[in-house]
């Protein structure tokens, strides 16, 4: 072990220690985090802002009160730990929540998962790691483009992971994703983001993720201007647009997301048809995969929604014990460890039906490739979701019972970005300057899933955590509104 991980461990094993003798402590969770970091801009132009340095740091979650406190640094001097866990106890306490958070004494995880790497991302040089971009970029060499613009970003992550119930974890996960843009002359832009944690292996996709860019881009910039429909309508959406929806409505199967009333959802109700099932899991190398989680506990699938009805909320331990439900690993880290982790789903696996791609858009009015990011109608929704919020769950109990009842909850207008019109299920013109406006109840006009699937990676925020995501998802066709984007 080096000397910078040795430092990591021993601000861990030190903060822990502090913790179990303080009586003002209820339970904390203390994590020490090695990376090796790779970050890189690639434009038109060529490369600009690369970057691989190292960080070390130690995050830590402390329970007093009943209510917890969250924070980060790389300071591992002893009086810069001794500052955060004053000021990490003295949060839990302000605090006031009204409801404490229980814990599972009794169950201690102990493991060592060294991730699904074969070759780890930092034995790839920086340079090597930019010329792969640079290489996939040319897919795009005869489009004609305004701009492009490449986000390429990868870390090495070693963590260890202790509790005051002692749980003790040892993980490594090798994580890599890329954004690109490319803004069409004369149409859209298209966007994409692909990203894996299956180490220097994700540089070998590069070429398929900028070639299939690159070719929805052509067919953008070739398509005729069409017509917008508006009103009511049969929409297709590509299995990239369903997972979009889907990982919009996964928020709201989140116990804190209930317990703050910004769920239209309860268990039990139903939320599609009979043929959609869902189930969050790890897929192994999976962007969003985590074999523990930031409460060390294993990371186990989950069934969300079973014959269109919700079966299980996603949890952690604390909302878990208070719902006498079972804790399955959804206290998600956030990217970079700056911002509490929070309940989230890891990879949504949405089960596949029987269609034919071409027989969902056979009746339907416009294709969807790609949505932009929703605009939530409720205000109240909008600031919670954007706002900082404090590293204890059951909190959200206290936020709601200070809350009017919100009629427009669960609903959103999602812009449109990429997409065409259809006649008798051929693409006829690209449409532009629409939204789809989503309401609780239009996943259960869906009346068709394709047996195809595909899977869609992204960045999520979370009352201001930046939390990975990726969905698996069939493509759909549904009945939805449709309207001119304001």
């Amino acid at each position: 072990m080096t000397e910078e991980r040795e430092d990591v461990v021993d601000a861990m094993d030190w903060l822990l220690e502090r913790f179990e003798t303080d009586d003002a402590v209820a339970y904390a969770e203390v994590g020490g985090v090695y990376k090796e970091k790779t970050d890189a801009v690639v434009t038109h132009e060529g490369p600009r802002e690369t970057v691989a340095f190292t960080e070390t740091g130690v995050w830590l979650r402390v329970f007093a009160d009943g209510a917890a406190d969250y924070r980060y640094t790389t300071d591992l001097d002893e009086e810069s730990l001794e500052d955060e866990a004053e000021r990490a106890i003295r949060s839990g306490q302000v605090l006031a929540q009204d409801e404490p958070a229980r814990f599972d004494a009794q169950t201690a995880h102990r493991a060592v998962h060294d991730g699904w790497a074969t070759e780890p991302i930092d034995a790839v040089g920086l340079d090597d790691k930019v010329a792969a971009v640079e290489d996939g970029l040319a897919a795009a060499d005869d489009l004609d483009l305004r701009r492009i613009w490449v986000n390429y970003a990868d870390a090495h992550i070693e963590e260890w992971i202790g509790t005051t119930t002692g749980s003790t974890v040892r993980t490594t996960l090798d994580r890599a994703n890329v954004t690109c843009s490319l803004d069409l002359e004369d149409g859209p832009t298209v966007r994409r983001h692909d990203g894996s944690t299956e180490g220097a292996a994700f540089l070998d996709d590069l070429p398929e993720l900028f070639g299939e860019a690159a070719a929805d881009a052509r067919a953008l910039s070739d398509a005729p201007d069409a017509d917008a429909p508006t009103g009511e309508t049969v929409v297709a959406l590509s299995p990239r647009a369903a997972g979009q929806l889907f990982h919009f409505v996964s928020h709201y199967l989140e116990a804190d997301t209930i317990y703050m009333g910004m769920s239209p959802y309860s268990l039990g109700d139903r939320i599609g048809p009979d043929a959609l099932s869902m189930e969050d899991t790890v897929h192994a190398g999976s962007w969003g995969a985590r074999a523990y989680d930031a409460e060390a506990r294993p990371s186990t699938p989950t069934r969300l929604v079973s014959d269109g009805r919700i079966t299980t909320l996603l949890h952690n331990t604390a909302s878990a014990a208070d719902s006498d439900a079972f804790p399955a690993g959804n206290a998600v880290p956030s990217l970079g460890h700056g911002q509490p982790p929070r309940i989230h789903a890891r990879h949504l696996d949405v089960e596949p039906g029987d269609a034919t791609r071409a027989a969902v858009r056979e009746e339907a009015d416009v294709y969807v490739e790609r949505f932009g990011n929703p605009w939530f109608r409720d205000e109240f929704e909008r600031v919670q979701r954007s706002g900082v919020f404090p590293a204890s769950v059951l909190y959200a109990k206290d936020i709601d019972e200070k809350t009017e009842e919100r009629p427009d909850c669960g609903s959103a207008e999602f812009p449109v970005e990429e997409a065409y019109r259809l006649d008798d299920g051929e693409r006829a013109g690209r449409v532009e300057g629409l939204a789809l406006d989503y309401e609780p109840e239009v996943l259960q006009t869906m009346s068709a899933l394709s047996a195809a699937r595909r899977t869609v990676t992204g960045v999520c925020e979370k009352h201001k955590s930046q939390l990975p995501f990726a969905v698996t998802a069939p493509a759909v066709r549904l009945r939805a509104p449709l309207k001119e984007q304001a």
